[in-house]
Formats: C-alpha cells, structure tokens, sequence
C-alpha cells in the first residue's frame, strides 16, 4: 500500500484526510505535518503528526509527498527536498509552480518521479490529466477559461444584484469567497498563475506568469455590467493561449462576450476551460474552482493515478522544457467596448471621433444615458468599435486622456468573438 506524508491540515488537507477515510483506497496517509497540528489532534486521531518537516521528509517508508500548505519559501524547501529523494510530489500550489516550476519539473524528471499538479489549476476540473494523457499530442492553437472563483463570483453578483464592485467583494469576504487581502485574485494574478501553467502545457514550451499581459477587474463598475447586458453581452475575467503560426499569445483580462459563447452560462463561483483541438474539435470542462472537497478530490486523483502507475509524460528522455517568449497581444486585433466618462457638453462626441479617426479607429456604435438638459456634470458615454489594432486602441487612450473633457481613465474591454 502506497504510504502518503501530508503537509498542511487546512481546508484542503482536511478535506483530503476525511475522503480518505471514507473510502476503501489503495494507500493510507501515514504521517502529517502541520504548524498547529497540537490543535488538531481530534482531527488527525492517530496518525504521527509534528511541525517538523523531517517526520515525513526523513522517513523511507513514505512513498509521495502532498503539500497543500499555501505560500512559497516552506513548500520550496518541501518539494526540493522531496524530489531530492526520489519521492513523488503531489502539490495545490499554483503560485510556487508558475514561479519555480521550470526547475522542480526538470528535477523531477532528473530523478525519475512526478509532479501532480491537477489541484493547482482549476480546482475539481480534470484538466491537467485529461491534457497529459488524451490530449498530449493534439494540437491545440486556442484556450479559453475562466480560472479564478472569486472574480467570476463577483461579476455574477454585480449582474444579477445591480450592486457596485466595492459591495459586492466585502460580501464575497464575508461568505469565504475572497480573501481578505483580495490582491491576487482581483488582479488577475492568481488567474495568471494558473494560465502560465495550462500554456505550457498545451504548448510544451514553459511560459514565465510575468510575461503574460494581466488586467484585473478592479476598474469594472456597475454602469459596464448594466451597458453590456443592454448591448446583450456579459462580462468575464477571461484567461486565453492563443497560438497563431510560430506565435504564442497569452492575457488574463475582462472580456465582453456574446450569447452562444461557451463560457456564457458558467456563473458565480464556477470555473471552465474551453480548448479547440486542431483533430479533435471544441471540448468544454466546467466545474467547481476551489473549496474543501473538490480541491481534495483532485489531489486524490493525482494520488490515484501514481497509485495505478499511469502514464507520466515528463520523463527525460521523450520531453524536455524549453523557455518561450509571449509575442505582444498588442499586434492582435478585436473589437473593444470603451466606456469614457465625459462632461456634458457639445463638441464632446466630434473631438473624441476625432481622436479615434486619428488612430485608425471606426466607431460601431454609441450609447449614452444624458439629461434633457446639459448640465456640464460627468456623465457616461459608450463607444463600441470595429475591430482594430490593440496597439492603436492604447494609443488613442493615451490621447484621449490628455482632453479636457475626458474626466476619469477609460475603462476598455475587447469583445471575443471566439
């Protein structure tokens, strides 16, 4: 029977333990690591536990290494020294791997184990697998997803409850859904992460989080969530790998996107992926992002595949990594939605169509809620474009912003039409 040390006894790892007990599997948890694990011992029952890293780490009976204790320096020195004697490691930790990933998959295959990493991406959605083993030699040119719970919550909750994007994150706080520090996920950074690992994936070539472009939600307001859903559209924080030719382009970003699009219905805190393969058509996975038990779930499959001794397609002498550079999504082109905030007053259209005219932009549509009267007051005016270049569009922003009558910074979305 395969013997499993676990670190880190949170939501994930308790989750992972009362699976565990609940069911007839082929290995047994046999030792536990937890900084407070003395407060924890009606949970852990009689299993050895210590904060002591070197009560799993030291001990040659344990086969695997689970580590799902969050943060970076501790499960670093874990995992190294995991993979340093050869044991397999199964980790939830998307941050540490999209930033030292290039080294601990190359040391894992250096001596001969696996990295397990399915819980790291989208939560319960079995994508890592099914991408390492039915999808590992199709080619891939477009991924889509939504990778982050907690923005996704928050653009759901500002739809369907008409409430501004402050209200509605202290509320997701408050139920669990955010952090207290929102930062990483807000920011499109914790998506990111997430992304840089797909890419690689699909692309097999390891792609740096930091190059890819990032844009969070925290600009979106509730008068673009009430334009959009007039204009018929919705709003998303989209990830997407898009390989054109030898070209690879990756962004995490507010998107608009259209009635039929598959990330459409995927509401609150539910996580998708959608991906195109050249031979094998369009394939949609949806599920639950994050939480207790479907964060444990795919730790156990990870658990389970090394148990069954399944393909592992990370082995020195068939895969290598190989760095590669992000080309700029500036040269890509779409159509945008641009909400401006401006003073009411005449002229105001006729100078920005100006602006835009100069930048090789065509306007598609305006829309615009004003009193009757001209009350020199802010008000919002919305510009749909016709596909144009991302780089013009940033340039005529930088423009934009230098007019008199232009009172805040305008907020830009691209529309996918994918």
């Amino acid at each position: 029977m395969l013997k499993v040390g676990l670190f880190g006894l949170g939501t994930v790892g308790q989750g992972l333990l009362e699976i565990s007990r609940k069911s007839n599997l082929p290995f047994e948890i046999s030792a536990i690591v937890d900084r407070s694990y003395s407060q924890k011992s009606h949970i852990i029952g009689k299993i050895p536990a210590s904060d002591d890293p070197a009560l799993i780490l030291e001990n040659p009976e344990i086969d695997l290494v689970v580590e799902v204790m969050g943060g970076i320096d501790l499960p670093l020195f874990v995992i190294r020294e995991a993979l340093d004697k050869k044991k397999n490691v199964i980790t939830a930790n998307k941050f540490l791997l999209a930033e030292h990933g290039f080294a601990l998959f190359n040391k894992a295959m250096d001596q001969g184990v696996k990295i397990g990493f399915e819980a790291a991406v989208a939560g319960a959605i079995p994508i890592i697998r099914n991408l390492e083993n039915i999808f590992w030699y199709e080619d891939i040119p477009l991924l889509e997803g939504i990778l982050n719970g907690t923005t996704n919550y928050i653009l759901t909750r500002m739809r369907t409850e008409k409430k501004e994007y402050a209200e509605v994150l202290k509320a997701a706080q408050e139920l669990g859904f955010a952090e207290a520090d929102p930062y990483l996920d807000v920011s499109g950074m914790d998506a990111a992460h997430k992304l840089a690992l797909l890419g690689s994936h699909i692309t097999k070539k390891w792609i740096e989080y930091h190059n890819i472009y990032v844009r969070g939600i925290e600009n979106i307001r509730l008068n673009d969530i009430l334009w959009t859903e007039k204009m018929g559209y919705r709003i998303r924080l989209i990830s997407r790998c898009q390989s054109i030719g030898e070209k690879v382009y990756l962004s995490v970003e507010p998107s608009i996107i259209l009635p039929g699009h598959y990330l459409w219905d995927v509401e609150n805190e539910n996580n998708a992926i959608v991906f195109q393969g050249s031979y094998s058509g369009n394939h949609l996975f949806v599920g639950k992002g994050a939480g207790s038990f479907p964060t444990a779930y795919s730790v156990l499959s990870d658990i389970m595949h090394i148990c069954q001794g399944n393909h592992n397609p990370y082995k020195k002498n068939n895969f290598q990594w190989h760095y590669v550079h992000p080309a700029s999504i500036e040269d890509k082109e779409s159509a945008f939605y641009m909400r401006l905030l401006v003073l009411d007053e005449s002229g105001v259209l006729a100078e920005i169509a100006k602006v835009l005219s100069e930048h090789s932009i065509s306007i598609a549509s305006v829309h615009q809620d004003a009193p009757l009267k001209a009350t020199r007051e802010p008000v919002d005016l919305i510009l749909v474009t016709h596909k144009c270049q991302r780089r013009s569009l940033q340039k005529s922003i930088q423009a934009l912003e230098k007019l008199h009558s232009i009172q805040s910074v305008p907020v830009f979305m691209p529309i996918d039409e994918n």
